[in-house]
């Protein structure tokens, strides 16, 4: 673990922020209560060290740190974090407490970014014997994952899509981020809209540098802290 990595006083800080949005609303500047869930419990190394095991990976430091310092779920940018939670055994990570479809991490690839993302599944069609056919503006080859993988094609085609890589975030209304964990990338952040098939767009600074975990949030973070103020 990197010792370096220090989220002393954040949950405290998220906390002291919805409070402070609470008040307010309890004072007529705003209406119904907050949309950012609480906190769920810190993981403890040997859940983090079974998570790392069933997948094969170790997970960034800056989230590692977070898991086990600040919560395995909770607010975050946008609307909320995911949770990592252990279902029927098994780690995954949940969106809205749907436990149903927890979303596992597979780790067999880095995550392919958008502008290698055609040549990916050109790759993969032609693996199987299958030459594609032109490609769709739109779609990419999802009509040839159809094809070869009849109808399984389509979860065949998103799984590959986020391989590598975890759900981070729900943005609300289909949008995503996403948290890159196996790559040159890993670490960093990415934005994904809510089309059929969007681009993974980076996460930038007011700088432009590209932001990882710890970043991101804390930017989150501090906007809520001068909102609130």
């Amino acid at each position: 673990m990197n010792t370096q990595i220090d989220w002393s006083g954040v949950r405290e800080r998220v906390i002291a922020v919805e409070e402070a949005e609470r008040r307010a609303r309890s004072r007529g500047r705003g209406r119904g209560q907050s949309r950012y869930p609480m906190f769920e419990p810190v993981l403890t190394p040997a859940a983090i060290a079974e998570v790392e095991a069933q997948f094969g990976v170790a997970l960034p430091d800056e989230y590692r740190t977070f898991l086990t310092e600040v919560g395995a779920g909770g607010p975050g940018p946008a609307f909320e974090l995911t949770s990592l939670r252990r279902i029927d055994g098994k780690w995954g990570w949940v969106w809205q407490n749907d436990e149903d479809q927890p979303w596992l991490l597979d780790p067999s690839a880095p995550f392919v970014e958008t502008e290698d993302w055609a040549d990916q599944q050109i790759a993969t069609l032609r693996a199987v014997g299958y030459e594609p056919a032109t490609r769709d503006a739109d779609d990419d080859y999802l009509d040839d994952y159809r094809t070869v993988f009849g109808d399984a094609g389509d979860d065949v085609w998103f799984l590959e899509r986020g391989r590598g890589a975890i759900p981070i975030s729900d943005n609300g209304c289909g949008m995503t981020s996403w948290l890159i964990i196996v790559g040159p990338h890993r670490g960093e952040l990415r934005d994904r809209d809510c089309a059929v098939n969007p681009p993974f767009e980076p996460y930038v600074d007011a700088n432009g540098s590209r932001h990882t975990f710890r970043s991101w949030y804390l930017e989150w973070l501090e906007q809520r802290e001068r909102a609130a103020r």
